[in-house]
């Protein structure tokens, strides 16, 4: 994977991150979980484990 793509993927990662935490204090839990879990998709794409498995624990500890 090119190093662009990489970068690209990973700041899809963090805007999605960003998003669950807007829609967390909106009160909007299943969104801001389903958020979670595409940023943990993109965390994997480029190749970001430790960030990939701190969403996904964000995304385990939202009910909902």
């Amino acid at each position: 994977m090119s190093k662009q793509l990489i970068e690209f993927a990973n700041k899809k990662g963090d805007y999605y991150c960003e998003l669950s935490e807007e829609h967390l204090r909106s009160r909007e839990p299943k969104k801001a979980k389903s958020l979670l879990l595409s940023a943990v998709e993109w965390y994997k794409k480029a190749g970001n484990e430790e960030k990939a498995a701190m969403a996904q624990q964000k995304a385990d500890e939202i009910e909902g």
